[in-house]
């Protein structure tokens, strides 16, 4: 799987119709693809909050080594962020155990987040840069 930026309306088209949403400007969008198939992607929403960016990561085996490094050196080198969060439902046992295994720290919970039942809770992660050397290493 190979990340390509420069397809921001594409991506985000693609990656909200997989999850039945639309994505509100301003963002920034990786796609992931496969040959010449997209399957993945990355929206780093771009509302800064001292630094902060808030990613979707959409598609199957989206945490590949160099999936991973591509959206650290955007968020950590290009953007110049100090914190990436990531937000997943209580449900979605598969991303809520990927993202401590790419470094990431659970923060807390969200309740009812998503929708009204428990599964639909927030669970939301965190990486500080100073947790991210391993990535931003050339």
């Amino acid at each position: 799987m190979q990340p390509v930026f420069g397809y921001d309306e594409e991506v985000a088209g693609w990656a909200g119709a997989q999850l039945g949403v639309t994505f509100q400007r301003p963002f920034k969008a990786m796609g992931v693809v496969d040959g010449e198939t997209l399957c993945g992607a990355v929206i780093f929403n771009e509302h800064y909050h001292g630094g902060n960016i808030e990613m979707t990561l959409v598609g199957p085996g989206m945490l590949t080594w160099r999936v991973q490094k591509a959206i650290m050196q955007f968020s950590f080198v290009h953007c110049d962020a100090s914190r990436l969060t990531a937000r997943t439902a209580r449900r979605n046992t598969i991303v809520r155990r990927l993202l401590p295994k790419a470094g990431f720290q659970f923060e807390g919970v969200q309740k009812r987040y998503y929708g009204p039942e428990k599964g639909d809770d927030a669970l939301c992660y965190v990486l500080f840069r100073e947790h991210a050397g391993k990535w931003l290493e050339t």
